[in-house]
């Protein structure tokens, strides 16, 4: 029967023992693995977002704090303090505000999110059809 358990064990079978038994591209294969699961390779994907810094309101709708200068949302018109209350037709009302922001408006760079927002003191709302790309933000 075969040990499943070298992982967690501090035995010569551990995970030193069988790096070297693999060589180097075992031991390339759990850092890379390691870092996708921990999102430190994130900019190995074609990562995009839209360039909002959002807040989650009680409700879950999210509430827009700050753009990044240049990015979609902000070459959009959106600004701040307009609330986020549909992204590709789902409302954020009562949504997982970090379910929203990771899986619908941050995504796959060149595709496509509409976003539709609330702005304060309008009764209608705005849809804005936004693709997302690879943001680079400059430190002043």
């Amino acid at each position: 029967m075969a040990k499943f358990n070298f992982f967690f064990t501090g035995s010569s079978q551990g995970y030193y023992g069988y790096a070297a038994m693999f060589g180097k591209s075992f031991t390339i294969l759990i850092i890379l693995l390691l870092a996708l699961s921990t999102g430190i390779a994130a900019d190995l994907r074609n990562f995009g977002g839209i360039g909002i810094d959002g807040v989650p309101w009680a409700d879950g709708r999210i509430v827009v704090r700050q753009l990044v200068n240049g990015g979609p949302a902000h070459l959009a018109g959106i600004k701040p303090g307009d609330i986020i209350t549909h992204i590709d037709g789902k409302q954020t009302k009562g949504s997982d505000f970090r379910h929203m922001v990771d899986y619908r408006l941050r995504g796959e760079a060149g595709t496509k999110v509409q976003v539709n927002i609330l702005r304060p003191g309008e009764k209608k709302p705005r849809i804005f059809i936004l693709t997302r790309r690879q943001l680079v933000i400059k430190k002043n």
